[in-house]
């Protein structure tokens, strides 16, 4: 009986553990979108992080890349990790004649630090 309660002890113990542990990690999100024509060689991402949507850069020059994949493996590379993904596709017709376009976009999330994340929060309302 004692083993019983002490190994019950145990896994409630652990449980709770496990449950704080989980409480304190913390993401910062992006969403990355790939800009170009799908198997072209030329591909730009623009990255909302929240505060400013913008190219992605590196030592102040937009990076340029040989195709998605390229520009996924680049982010995957610098830690961030793919949540999701989809696609937007519009459309128009007029005078007879119609047109699509397409726009691919990535969720991706990185751990971060309560502090970080809140800063952006703060960052990312609009002030009138």
């Amino acid at each position: 009986m004692k083993k019983l309660l002490i190994t019950l002890l145990m896994l409630v113990s652990l449980s709770v553990y496990s449950q704080e542990r989980a409480d304190t990690v913390v993401y910062r999100y992006i969403i990355a979108e790939p800009q170009g024509k799908m198997f072209s060689d030329k591909c730009k991402l623009k990255i909302d992080d929240g505060i400013d949507p913008e190219k992605a850069k590196s030592d102040n020059k937009t990076l340029t890349f040989r195709s998605y994949a390229a520009a996924l493996m680049y982010l995957t590379s610098q830690g961030w990790e793919l949540v999701s993904n989809y696609n937007i596709t519009s459309g128009s017709v007029g005078n007879g004649y119609g047109s699509t376009s397409s726009s691919t976009y990535w969720i991706l999330r990185k751990p971060s630090t309560k502090e970080e994340v809140q800063k952006i929060i703060d960052e990312s309302f609009k002030k009138d």
